[in-house]
């Protein structure tokens, strides 16, 4: 019997209880509502995620018939976002808490496969959602992956652009390579996507809007974006996601059939230890105890 793609909201709790714990997969999008300039809505991110999160779904079904993929609603939450009106933003311990939380409730009904997608690239937004996944993997013997955070470091440092120029009607230019690595917030690729998946929402004067490069001297809130909107175009979308679909479902595949390790999909910023949810309350937590330590040395060697 081939595989179902369910919506997690739609089902009983006759309809989850039966799901085979070994053969379904949770697909969980998690993005915050941002300001990505005057010609796209709020929602950017978060209409992405849940893109990316239906879209690997229906593609782990046609891979592993014998799959269920369930499509948990989307979470419109998320840390480091650029402060502009309209943006939303918890702290990374609360995202961590939270991620932490839902894979530590499905694990607790015995389910072995959760993937997370977003559409937000801020570091410590990345960071926050892979902690979480590899403290449920672990403790609970799990996979719990954050598909995206890896995954938007290598689209971000120009690791697909070939493939992606060679899905394109007309090739990039050397030109328009090197625009593309100024592009990380409401621009060329951001802007196509809505043209692509919410066009009604997207503010025609897009097409007019000048080039914003990201420097010491350039706040998100005098423009809103940085990158060059005016550049975007439907086919630029499809040739974009038809990769970066590609890599996310490989991953998968890799992970569902025994060929991939909780670190699979860790980012290279998970290294980075200032960046997880605790540092900054672990490193005080230390201090406290040092300085304890140091007062109870004094006052006996005194």
């Amino acid at each position: 019997m081939p595989g179902k793609l369910l919506k997690y909201e739609e089902m009983s709790s006759p309809q989850f209880s039966n799901l085979i714990r070994e053969k379904t997969a949770f697909f969980i999008p998690i993005s915050p509502l941002e300001g990505h300039g005057p010609h796209l809505p709020l929602g950017v991110d978060f209409f992405n995620a849940i893109h990316f999160a239906d879209s690997i779904a229906k593609i782990t079904v046609e891979k592993f018939p014998d799959f269920d993929a369930v499509v948990v609603p989307g979470i419109p939450l998320g840390t480091g976002v650029y402060r502009q009106p309209g943006s939303l933003r918890i702290g990374a311990i609360p995202l961590y808490e939270l991620v932490r939380g839902i894979g530590e409730s499905l694990a607790s009904f015995g389910f072995r496969y959760i993937f997370l997608l977003s559409g937000h690239g801020s570091p410590k937004h990345i960071v926050a959602m892979e902690a979480a996944c590899l403290k449920v993997s672990r403790k609970r013997g799990i996979h719990m992956h954050n598909l995206s955070g890896a995954l938007a470091i290598r689209f971000l440092k120009g690791e697909f652009i070939d493939r992606i120029s060679a899905n394109l009607p007309r090739p990039l230019n050397e030109s328009e390579r090197g625009l593309f690595k100024s592009d990380i917030h409401g621009g060329w690729w951001e802007t196509s996507m809505m043209l692509l998946l919410r066009p009604e929402l997207v503010d025609e004067n897009y097409k007019n809007l000048p080039s914003v490069e990201r420097g010491p001297k350039t706040r998100s809130s005098d423009s809103g974006y940085f990158g060059t909107p005016s550049r975007a175009y439907k086919e630029f979308a499809e040739a974009s996601l038809g990769v970066m679909a590609e890599e996310a479902s490989l991953a998968v595949e890799r992970i569902i059939s025994g060929k991939a390790g909780l670190t699979e999909t860790i980012s290279p910023l998970y290294r980075m230890i200032p960046l997880r949810p605790y540092f900054r309350r672990n490193l005080y937590a230390i201090l406290l105890i040092l300085i304890t330590l140091g007062l109870i040395l004094l006052v006996f060697s005194g």
